[in-house]
C-alpha cells in the first residue's frame, strides 16, 4: 500500500485557470463537455482511467477473444478500484474508468424513464417526487437519442407503455433474432408485449461511424465503433471544438474552496502520480453514483467541516440500484442465441404499480443474451469428458437469458462513506458501501422470478433456473446527492446545481430521486445535456 497521506499537499499546480473543469469522462462528463465547449466555454476534463483505441485495444476480432477481451478494461494496480462493503450483504461495485466511462462496456439499453417516474410519491405514496416532471426532460432524451442514432421500436412493434415522444426514433430497429422470437411466442401467448430493445447502436450510418453489424459483442467494447459509446460521440465532437482538454490517469482527491465561498479548483494526481490542480470558474462532479459522493466527503473545508456541499447531511445518503434477476431457459430447438445484439428485446408489462401486488412499483425484463458463446457457456457446463461435451451439445446455441431490471425504493439508510482504514494506490481513502433491500424490494423481487418463467414455459422452453444469484450490485447505481427544491432534504437543485455552492453542479446519476425500472443511461445523459444548459445560461448571466 503506498504510503502517501493524501492530506498532505505537494502542489504543482500548471496555472492554468479554465471556465469548467469536469471531473470525470463518462455518460454524464462526457456530455456536459461537449454541450459547453460548443457553446464557447474553456473545459479541462478529468478522468481517473485511460483513453482506449478500439482498433488497437478491443480484442472482439481475436479467436480468443473470450479470454482476452474482458481484460481490457482491468487496472494495472488492483489497488485503484478498492471499495470496502457494510452491512448484511455482499456487494459487487462493477464499473469500468476510462474515457467512455461504463458506456464502454455497456449493452446500450436506452429506454426512457415513464412519466410516472417522477412523481412515484404522488402516485404511489413510496419514496419523493422528483422537482422536475417528465416534460421537463423529454426535449433532452431527443436531443441526445439523436446524438448517438438510437435505434427503437416502430410500425408493428411500437411499445404501448412507452412515454410520449416528440420525435420519432432516428434509425430503425434491429430485427429480433432467433432466441427473441421464441421468447415474443412466449410473451404472446401469456397477452404481453415484446418489442425490440431501444439501442444505442444504430442501424444505418450515423454520425460518421458505421452502422452495427450485430456481432454480439457490445459488453467487450465495440472494435468498429458502430457502438454509441462516450469516446466515440460526445468526446470526439467536443475535442473537434479546440476547447477541451481530456487529461487522463488523473485522480481528483479535493475540491478547494474559496473564502467566498466558491469552489475554486481541484487538486488531483496526474499519470505520473505527482499532485496538481486546476483552477475554474466552475467545476462539475460526474464520477459517479459513488465516486462523486466519495470525492465530496473527502473535499473537507473549514465551511464544510462534514464533506462539500453537504450542509443537509445527505451526501452520500440514498444509495439506490436496480434489482436483477436473471433466469435461462433451454430449448430444444436450435435458437444461436450468440447471433445479434446481446439486449434482444423489452417487456414492460410489469413496470407500473400494480395495486393486487403487496408491492409497490415494478421492473422491465429484457432478453439478455451477452456471453453465450462456445467458452462462456462450457464454462457454465457441469461434467467431464465426454459427459461435458454431451451436455455443451445440448446446452450451446439453446439457451435464452431474461433479466429484470427492478425498481428499489431509496432509503437514507442505504449509503456510500469513506473508509479511512483502507486506502487506494494513491493513499486515498476508498468508498464503504451499504446497500439493502427492505420490505418492499424484498416482496418485489420474490415476484419476478416467477413472471420470466412464466413467459420461458409459454415459449417453449423445456428446462428453466434462476442462472445465478440475485448479486447484490451491479452496475445501475443512483442517487447519492439527489436534486430537490428543499436544501434540507436534498444536494442540488433542479437544475443540479448544488443548494450550497453556487459554481458547483453535479453531473451524473448520483441527482436521480429514484431509480425507475430501466437502464439509468439515457436518462443521465439527459439530464447532463439540461444541466450544460443551465452551466451555460449562468455564465451568460455573470453569476459564475
Amino acid at each position: 500500500m503506498s504510503k502517501r497521506d493524501y492530506t498532505v499537499s505537494n502542489l504543482q499546480p500548471k496555472k492554468q485557470t479554465v471556465d469548467v473543469v469536469v471531473i470525470g469522462c463518462g455518460a454524464g462528463g462526457g456530455v456536459i463537455a461537449k454541450e459547453l465547449a460548443e457553446a464557447g466555454l474553456s473545459v479541462v476534463v478529468l478522468e481517473s482511467g485511460k483513453r482506449f483505441n478500439p482498433l488497437l485495444d478491443y480484442r472482439t476480432n481475436a479467436q480468443d477473444f473470450e479470454i482476452t477481451a474482458s481484460q481490457v478494461f482491468k487496472p494495472e494496480d488492483p489497488r485503484r478500484d478498492l471499495y470496502t462493503v457494510g452491512g448484511n450483504k455482499p456487494f459487487i461495485y462493477g464499473r469500468v474508468k476510462g474515457v467512455g466511462g461504463s458506456t464502454l462496456i455497456y449493452l446500450a439499453v436506452s429506454l426512457r424513464f415513464h412519466e410516472s417516474d417522477f412523481r412515484v410519491q404522488s402516485e404511489d405514496g413510496v419514496a419523493d417526487d422528483w422537482p422536475i416532471s417528465y416534460a421537463d426532460i423529454e426535449p433532452y432524451y431527443t436531443k441526445v437519442e439523436y446524438e448517438l442514432g438510437v435505434s427503437g421500436p416502430d410500425g408493428e412493434f411500437v411499445d404501448p407503455f412507452e412515454p410520449p415522444r416528440s420525435k420519432p426514433y432516428p434509425t430503425p430497429h434491429h430485427e429480433l433474432n432467433c432466441a427473441s422470437r421464441a421468447i415474443k411466442r412466449g410473451a404472446d401467448k401469456l397477452g404481453l408485449h415484446l418489442v425490440p430493445a431501444a439501442v444505442a447502436c444504430p442501424t444505418k450510418p450515423w454520425g460518421g461511424r458505421p452502422s452495427c453489424v450485430e456481432c454480439g459483442g457490445c459488453g467487450l467494447g465495440c472494435f468498429i465503433t458502430a457502438k454509441s459509446s462516450i469516446d466515440v460521440t460526445y468526446v470526439r465532437k467536443a475535442e473537434a471544438t479546440r476547447r477541451v482538454d481530456i487529461r487522463t490517469q488523473c485522480m481528483a482527491r479535493e475540491i478547494t474552496i474559496g473564502a467566498d465561498g466558491k469552489v475554486k479548483g481541484v487538486i488531483y494526481f496526474d499519470a505520473e502520480g505527482k499532485e496538481q490542480e486546476v483552477y475554474a470558474r466552475a467545476i462539475v462532479v460526474a464520477g459517479n453514483a459513488i465516486e462523486t459522493p466519495r470525492l465530496l466527503l473527502l473535499s473537507k473545508s473549514k465551511q464544510f467541516p462534514n464533506g462539500l456541499a453537504n450542509s443537509s447531511g445527505l451526501v452520500g445518503k440514498y444509495f439506490t440500484r436496480h434489482m436483477g434477476v436473471a433466469l435461462n431457459g433451454l430449448f430444444s430447438e436450435r435458437l444461436s442465441s450468440w447471433r445479434g445484439i446481446p439486449a434482444g428485446g423489452t417487456i414492460q408489462d410489469f413496470y407500473e404499480t400494480n395495486k393486487r401486488n403487496n408491492f409497490a412499483r415494478g421492473w422491465t425484463i429484457e432478453i439478455n443474451n451477452d456471453g453465450q458463446w462456445p467458452l462462456s457457456v462450457a464454462k457454465t457446463i457441469y461434467g467431464w469428458g465426454n459427459e461435458h461435451k454431451a451436455r455443451m451439445k445440448k446446452y450451446f446455441g439453446h439457451l435464452v437469458n431474461l433479466n429484470s431490471v427492478g425498481e428499489q425504493l431509496p432509503d437514507i439508510r442505504n449509503q456510500v462513506t469513506l473508509d479511512s482504514d483502507v486506502k487506494d494506490h494513491l493513499g486515498i481513502p476508498v468508498p464503504r458501501l451499504i446497500n439493502e433491500l427492505y420490505e418492499n424490494d424484498r416482496a418485489m423481487i420474490k415476484s419476478m422470478p416467477q413472471i420470466s418463467k412464466d413467459i420461458l414455459e409459454a415459449a417453449g422452453a423445456i428446462e428453466i433456473w434462476e442462472r445465478e444469484k440475485r448479486a447484490e450490485g451491479g452496475v445501475h447505481f443512483m442517487g447519492t446527492c439527489r436534486m430537490g427544491k428543499d436544501p434540507k432534504k436534498s444536494v442540488v437543485d433542479p437544475w443540479c446545481r448544488a443548494h450550497d455552492v453556487p459554481n458547483l453542479f453535479i453531473g451524473d446519476s448520483s441527482v436521480f430521486v429514484t431509480g425507475a425500472a430501466v437502464n439509468p443511461s439515457l436518462t443521465l445523459m439527459a439530464l447532463a445535456t439540461r444541466t450544460a444548459e443551465g452551466i451555460f445560461t449562468a455564465f451568460k448571466r455573470g453569476e459564475l
